[in-house]
């Protein structure tokens, strides 16, 4: 694919980096004017809670990736390498999980409801995701395994790496599109949320990352099977065993947060 978008001189400048920085930038849009006309948070508190969360959002992608990551022992071996997360390397769950921590004690700060940024992110993480996979895609990193014999070998339905500057280490395979997978679900769970919204389905704070944890997950669960990841725990891998505590959560947090908004019904 595209890795490396150009190179002058020692600056090189990937592909992956300008997508997920370009997620960063959607997700921020989205998010903020969800924020302002549906839970009337003012601009200057939403950027200075979400810069928060983003910064904890990204030191959780990273550690998750390499604790999980097969070459954990080449992190360890040159720990500087683990700061280079534009080359790729992000887990989506641990970005998430990263986010929450930075975004609970934050919100306590300003003294607003989590729920409330945990609705206003589920949007914008939809989104970002859709767009920061094709980061992915053009990265040839989260890639899948090989297709089987009867699987169509035509582009989408299979890829093909074959830059040695990827971060594919299957070159020259075809493999399953688990990336272009992975930013389709992203966009379908924004779509579906976007309706939600659109349509008045969200009845009260926390409703929505609801419906986010309940969309997002399972596609994201399924998907990993067709995913090249040596790690895993009791046949299922990291992000698995992510999805299933997402939608955990989801479930704990839409329980509390109908039992208060009939209380203060």
């Amino acid at each position: 694919m595209f890795p490396i978008l150009f190179k002058i001189g020692n600056f090189t400048l990937r592909t992956y980096g300008v997508m997920v920085a370009l997620a960063v930038v959607v997700a921020l849009i989205i998010s903020m004017k969800y924020a302002e006309k549906y839970k009337k948070i003012d601009e200057d508190t939403f950027l200075n809670i979400a810069i928060w969360t983003i910064i904890g959002g990204i030191i959780g992608a990273r550690i998750f990736w390499v604790l999980s990551s097969p070459w954990l022992s080449d992190y360890l071996k040159h720990p500087l390498s683990i700061l280079a997360v534009w080359q790729g390397g992000l887990s989506f769950l641990g970005m998430v999980f990263g986010g929450m921590i930075f975004l609970l004690i934050t919100v306590k700060h300003y003294k607003i409801s989590f729920l409330k940024f945990l609705d206003i992110g589920s949007l914008g993480v939809s989104i970002g995701y859709g767009i920061g996979k094709l980061g992915c895609f053009f990265n040839g990193c989260c890639h899948g395994v090989e297709v089987v014999s009867w699987w169509p070998k035509a582009f989408p339905f299979t890829l093909v790496f074959n830059n040695p500057q990827s971060e594919c280490e299957l070159l020259m395979k075809p493999l399953y599109p688990a990336q272009l997978m992975n930013s389709l679900s992203g966009w379908l769970t924004f779509i579906v949320l976007l309706w939600l919204v659109k349509k008045n389905k969200v009845r009260y704070d926390g409703h929505l990352f609801f419906y986010f944890a309940m969309i997002f997950s399972p596609m994201e669960f399924f998907i990993d099977y067709i995913r090249y990841i040596p790690t895993s725990l009791a046949g299922l891998t990291p992000n698995q065993w992510g999805a299933i505590i997402m939608v955990i959560i989801g479930f704990i947090y839409n329980y509390q947060a109908k039992k208060s908004s009939k209380k203060e019904a």
